[in-house]
């Protein structure tokens, strides 16, 4: 029979640091077993979190660990100090390069909040990713952006020869605005039954949808 945990043992055995960084650690489950990576509560972080290495040899580990903690790291660099840079802003306004712009920006926020982020090969179905926090229950989003100050519009159909509605094809629309530095993930089932929105009625009718970032 397997020894029973005495109450109040320590999880975290064998803990190691494997880069100059005293927030980031290798350890195993009650001294045995697979490998882990812990990472502290970082700046813009709601809590730390610990991931399986899935390697019970401590030198696979620990190059795991750093591709790791660099795909985690980096992406939070990424948005730490803004979400756009200047050097993107002026891109997007001069419309180089917009929509891809803004898709990965909306990526890389997806990942640094939890999400498995999927793309489709094509665009066919009305969704440009595919969001999972569990990998069991899958959302569809469709993103729009605008690199314009003040009013503006959102297209809320498809651009099919036959338009369709989004509202009813896909689950969430992110609407992404370069100049106000900000993301809002609405669901579908609250857009209203229109072609369009307007830039001003997203500020105002949906602040609690903004995802943040810092």
């Amino acid at each position: 029979m397997p020894k029973r945990k005495s109450e109040g043992e320590n999880v975290f055995q064998n803990e190691e640091q494997f880069n100059d960084d005293p927030s980031a650690t290798i350890f195993q489950r009650y001294g045995h077993g697979p490998w882990y990576l812990k990472m502290l509560k970082r700046p813009g972080w709601k809590r730390g979190s610990h991931w399986s290495l899935k390697t019970l040899c401590k030198e696979e580990a620990i190059k795991e660990a750093k591709t790791r903690y660099q795909e985690i790291v980096g992406t939070q660099q990424v948005l730490e100090q803004t979400l756009f840079n200047p050097e993107e802003v002026k891109l997007a306004t001069l419309r180089k390069g917009l929509g891809r712009i803004c898709e990965d920006k909306f990526k890389n926020l997806m990942m640094l909040k939890g999400y498995q982020v999927c793309k489709p090969v094509e665009d066919i179905w009305g969704y440009d990713f595919i969001i999972s926090k569990d990998g069991k229950n899958f959302n569809t989003v469709q993103v729009k952006s605008t690199a314009q100050l003040g009013k503006g519009n959102f297209h809320l159909y498809t651009n099919h020869s036959t338009p369709i509605p989004y509202k009813g094809m896909i689950d969430y629309m992110a609407f992404i605005s370069i100049n106000d530095n900000k993301v809002w993930m609405v669901p579908c089932d609250k857009l209203p039954d229109a072609k369009g929105i307007t830039f001003t009625k997203v500020r105002e009718d949906y602040k609690n949808y903004v995802i943040e970032y810092r």
